[in-house]
Order: structure tokens, then C-alpha cells, then sequence
């Protein structure tokens, strides 16, 4: 099995409840009749799920990945769960949105814009395309793990692969969607777990860091074994399966829950801003 055929670990596992939790209380607040997700998404498992919590609710949903093997897989897990009708899942190689201007109530995506080559161009089509609301999910550079995962990348001789960390300031983003006549009306924190943000097990960044530390190998297998989901045994669609995952997770909650904002921000793995068209001029169209 193909690494973008699968979820794999307990964190992609929280990210994808928190996700589902919050997109369901998000739609219940703004009532989108259409949204378009994309280009692509940067979750750590299957593309191209992130919206099915929208499509579920009534919602007309339009999916943009950046492969046609990706777009393939999702298209089956949507008509698996009977979305087909309420779905458009497509690959545009060139990370271009191509649709209608101001088509959609809703356009968003989940880490696109940092990791993206040209990120303007990015912030411009998916104000073009939005009717009203545009979203945006980045990495929380505030995250107390991400001087850590910095340090692994330069231990192990590893790239960055995450994208500008100035494109995961929320001052830099603001001032993108205000050059296209959108303002903040929400914030968000999303991804909320105890364990910092390094991308990799525990037991392996401390290992590499520290080389002399051994052992826990195991354990980060049978925990990556654990939570491993391809196509046809995903949790998260189930009601039962998904109550059965989110009371296992939720001991890994108790920040996400018990403390305030200024806490919050350093334990957060990533940072959202929801913004509404209040002009109807400027680049956006």
C-alpha cells in the first residue's frame, strides 16, 4: 500500500476528529450551500476527505488535488459512503482552482498556501472563486514542538518540507485576503493534543537527537499499527466507530479542553482564519 493510501498514526487520527468536529459545528453556524476545497490538502494520510463532513450535511461540496491517483482514491471513499451526487473531486496538476468567479459560498484548504510556489497567486483564485467566505489552515508556528522539529530536520540532514513559516503568520495572511477586499471575522485554533508538532514519533526524533537513547521502537510500531486505516476499514465516517475512536483519543484532550487561549496557542498544531468578502472590488473580482 502506497503511503497516500493510508492513514497512519495517532496523530493523523486526532487531526481528522478534530477536524470532522469542527467542520460539523463550523456548517452548523454558517450554512454553506456550496463549498470548493483546494488546491490539494497537506493532511498526513488520505487527500481529499477533509470536506466529506460538509457534503454530509446537504452541502455541495468541489475537491481540487494535485494528482490523479489521489483524486482516484477519493472519489471512491466519497461513493462509498453515497456522496457521489454532492461531490466534484478532480486533479489539477498546476494547482490552479480554474472555476467560475464567486461560485462558492465557502473556499478553504488545509495548509496549502505555505508549502504552494506561488502562494499570491494561491490567495487570489480562491478570493476569485468565493462568493463570501474564504478559509485558510496553516501550521501554528507557536507550536512549543516546532524549534524541536527544526532541530531534527538539521540533525537528520532532512529539508524543510513545510512551507514559508512567514506564510503561517496570521498578520501576513490578514494582509493577503484585506488586498482582495476580505476581513477576519474568526479565528481558529484546530489539532489540540498534548504531544508537540515534530511530524515524526517521539521515539524516533529523541533517538536520532540523542543517538544514545535506544529502545521504544516498539512501541512507536504498535502504535503506528494501531491506527493505521486504508480506504475500506476508515473510522471516521461510522458513527460508532467514530464515538469508539474520539473516547480513545480523549485522554490525549485534556488541553484541547480544560485551558484558555494563552496555553492553548503554544500546545495547537495548526491555526485557521475564516474571512468574508465586505468589498466588491479590488483583485478578487
Amino acid at each position: 500500500m502506497l503511503e497516500f493510501e493510508r492513514d497512519k498514526g495517532l496523530g493523523t487520527a486526532y487531526e481528522r476528529v478534530a477536524m470532522i468536529r469542527f467542520l460539523e459545528d463550523l456548517t452548523k453556524r454558517y450554512r454553506f450551500a456550496s463549498v470548493l476545497e483546494g488546491p490539494t490538502d497537506e493532511i498526513s494520510g488520505i487527500r481529499g476527505l477533509n470536506s466529506i463532513p460538509l457534503a454530509r450535511t446537504g452541502t455541495s461540496v468541489e475537491v481540487v488535488l494535485a494528482e490523479d491517483e489521489e483524486a482516484d482514491l477519493a472519489r471512491r471513499i466519497w461513493g462509498a459512503l453515497g456522496l457521489s451526487e454532492r461531490a466534484t473531486i478532480r486533479a489539477s496538476r498546476d494547482r490552479r482552482l480554474d472555476v467560475e468567479p464567486r461560485s462558492f459560498d465557502l473556499v478553504w484548504n488545509f495548509n496549502s498556501i505555505p508549502r504552494g510556489t506561488e502562494p499570491d497567486r494561491l490567495v487570489e483564485d480562491m478570493c476569485a472563486a468565493s462568493a463570501r467566505y474564504v478559509m485558510i489552515f496553516t501550521m501554528n508556528p507557536w507550536n512549543y514542538g516546532v524549534p524541536i522539529h527544526r532541530l531534527h530536520h538539521r540533525a537528520t540532514g532532512q529539508p524543510w518540507a513545510h512551507g514559508d513559516p512567514e506564510l503561517m503568520r496570521v498578520r501576513r495572511l490578514v494582509g493577503m485576503l484585506s488586498s482582495h477586499g476580505f476581513g477576519v471575522v474568526d479565528r481558529f485554533l484546530l489539532d489540540v493534543p498534548w504531544w508537540p508538532d515534530i511530524d515524526s514519533p517521539i521515539e524516533q526524533v529523541a533517538s536520532d537527537l540523542i543517538p544514545f537513547i535506544k529502545g521504544g521502537g516498539k512501541a512507536t510500531s504498535k502504535r503506528l499499527e494501531r491506527f493505521t486505516y486504508g480506504e475500506n476499514d476508515l473510522p471516521y465516517f461510522d458513527e460508532a466507530k467514530l464515538a469508539a475512536l474520539e473516547s480513545e483519543l480523549a485522554r490525549h484532550g485534556f488541553i484541547e479542553r480544560a485551558t484558555g487561549l494563552p496555553l492553548r496557542i503554544l500546545f495547537a498544531h495548526h491555526r485557521g482564519i475564516l474571512a468574508e468578502r465586505i468589498t466588491t472590488g479590488g483583485a478578487a473580482g
